[in-house]
């Protein structure tokens, strides 16, 4: 077995398993803040759409989604989580986003090359995100929690400012190659709700609409994407950004 199958093969069963740990100890994967619940088991999948061939990413993607359907089943904690139950919501849709995420990297590194001024481009639709994202998280938290809005706008507005300027200085130095980085994590985590509402949708809908009126559907899909969708996205680049930087940078010092 040659060297780089080996190493794909270990950062797989390592990832792997932190998926694992991250879906069945309680406000790790699935983070719970009032009546807003946040997904972050997607992140060390996306880590690994940066490091590792398709065919792992996709098995990280199918461990994801097994892990979530046993959680499903065994220990619920939301109306919705019976759906999950069905493979079809919980694993299909994330073995679809773990392959969309390696194509959108792959995308990313495409336009980088070949668009002339990419890095503004690119830094355009990162910063309308991230505007999007806290604007909508921030009221989001307000209405789950009840804390301050005093405290939470400002603290909003640093968060954005410190994202931005950070995302800036990767630009002002050249390296182009580290802001693919975070524009992945943005946008395919976004792709990553879409992809698991749509199939609640399409698969669970006379589950969901006990819930949830037929014509509200679409209403709840956009204010699902644009609240939890973009608030995971925004976590996923503060968390899962330096990591990918590091270990692209400890594999470059053992080449």
């Amino acid at each position: 077995m040659k060297r780089n199958e080996m190493q794909a093969l270990t950062l797989t069963t390592v990832f792997a398993a932190i998926i694992l740990v991250m879906t069945f100890v309680p406000q790790v994967g699935f983070i719970t803040i009032g009546t807003m619940a946040l997904t972050l088991i997607h992140i060390p999948v996306l880590i690994g759409a940066f490091l590792l061939p398709k065919k792992y990413v996709v098995l990280l993607g199918f461990m994801f989604g097994i892990g979530s359907l046993i959680r499903a089943a065994t220990t619920p904690t939301g109306v919705l989580d019976p759906a999950f139950v069905n493979p079809l919501v919980s694993v299909l849709p994330r073995m679809l986003f773990a392959l969309a995420a390696s194509y959108i990297f792959d995308l990313f590194k495409w336009f980088d090359k070949k668009v002339k001024n990419s890095d503004i481009y690119i830094f355009l639709i990162v910063t309308i995100l991230t505007v999007f994202a806290l604007y909508y998280a921030s009221g989001v938290i307000i209405d789950a929690t009840s804390w301050n809005p005093n405290l939470i706008y400002p603290l909003a507005l640093l968060i954005m400012t410190g994202f931005i300027t950070v995302y800036y200085t990767l630009i002002r130095k050249n390296d182009h190659k580290q802001t693919v980085i975070p524009s992945t994590f943005l946008i395919a985590t976004v792709f990553h709700t879409v992809v698991v509402l749509g199939a609640l949708v399409i698969f669970e809908k006379t589950f969901i609409e006990q819930f949830i009126p037929s014509s509200e559907l679409l209403g709840f899909i956009y204010t699902v994407a644009v609240t939890n969708g973009l608030i995971e996205a925004i976590l996923a680049v503060l968390i899962g950004t330096p990591i990918v930087i590091a270990i692209n940078q400890l594999k470059a010092q053992n080449i």
